[in-house]
């Protein structure tokens, strides 16, 4: 089965989103199904025939991969299906949001602060509600369709990758020169706070297994090579934690934010997804040995060698060096 693929708008920086469709024996399976918005709805009634649409999968539960999933099941009755933890994010949802309050109240943020969060992420632009009758992917999707998928969180606690023939689809595992920002999440299978780096170095081997397939990402340009696109994710991150590196213990992340971004970062909504790229780079800090492993397992950790010393302050940075390599 060849994906076929639909572009279409959203209201976020990100720009267009990337949904997929393949010709089953059973009928058509939508991969994503993008944001819920009157452009999107007019393109699926007059692009897209419902009455074949059987399956609805879905590669991680933000709003712009799944936010059209009851609208369009309401239309052609087709099952739609979330990852496991996603499942259980949306039928315990007040549950979820009263877990990550407490989580952020341990990053030293106020509950002034949570309130507009919270009145942020429950608008329908940021979380649509999920059809009632919501599936599992790993559960109840047939075995017997051409599909298979994989588990690679790491931008979430439930990135799917699925795969057909020679294609990966892999929502927002692996994009093409943008760092996807790892996203502060409960753990709804063992409590507290998800760790994305934890996930992450997990599923370094898994995607670079995917070398040789056509990749296809859920923004952006197409990725010239995994490789690439895992060089460029690390290497963003790398830069990134060695900037943070004199907070790395620091446990207030409210704190750390107004230090190191001094009158530039006071939107709520961009604040909370600072703190989860934070975390994540603190987590980093607390086992490097984790990442440098799994760099390693995969050919990796020599390309970044130098940036991985640079970020735990074993070097000094280059232009610290004089024309022979020398410290000055």
């Amino acid at each position: 089965m060849q994906p076929v693929i639909h572009r279409l708008d959203t209201p976020y920086s990100i720009g267009q989103v990337y949904c997929y469709s393949l010709d089953s024996k059973d009928g058509l399976i939508l991969i994503d199904c993008g944001v819920p918005t009157d452009e999107a709805k007019r393109y699926y009634l007059e692009s897209f025939d419902l009455s074949r649409l059987r399956h609805i999968l879905i590669t991680h539960s933000h709003n712009d991969h799944f936010g059209l999933a009851a609208w369009l099941q309401a239309r052609s009755g087709a099952k739609v299906y979330f990852p496991r933890r996603d499942y259980l994010k949306a039928r315990y949802r007040r549950e979820f949001l009263r877990l990550l309050g407490d989580i952020m109240q341990g990053m030293g943020f106020g509950n002034r602060y949570y309130q507009r969060l919270l009145s942020i992420i429950t608008l329908a632009e940021h979380y649509a509600e999920p059809p009632e009758d919501l599936l599992i992917v790993e559960r109840d999707f047939p075995k017997n369709l051409g599909l298979d998928f994989i588990a690679c969180p790491g931008h979430s606690q439930s990135d799917l990758v699925y795969l057909t023939g020679d294609c990966a689809i892999t929502g927002d595992t692996l994009l093409e020169g943008i760092f996807q920002t790892p996203v502060l999440e409960v753990d709804m299978e063992n409590g507290g706070r998800f760790n994305n780096y934890e996930a992450y170095c997990s599923s370094l081997g898994k995607l670079a297994a995917l070398a040789g397939r056509r990749i296809l990402p859920g923004h952006r340009e197409m990725p010239k090579s995994v490789r690439q696109a895992q060089l460029f994710y690390i290497r963003k991150m790398l830069r990134r934690a060695g900037r943070l590196r004199p907070w790395r213990n620091e446990a207030n992340i409210g704190n750390i934010i107004a230090e190191m971004f001094v009158g530039g970062m006071t939107e709520t909504f961009h604040v909370f997804l600072k703190s989860a790229e934070l975390l994540f780079m603190q987590d980093f800090f607390r086992e490097p040995e984790r990442l440098s492993a799994s760099l390693a397992a995969i050919g990796l950790y020599d390309d970044v060698a130098e940036l991985f010393d640079q970020a735990l302050g074993r070097t000094p940075p280059r232009s610290e060096k004089n024309a022979s390599g020398a410290n000055l």
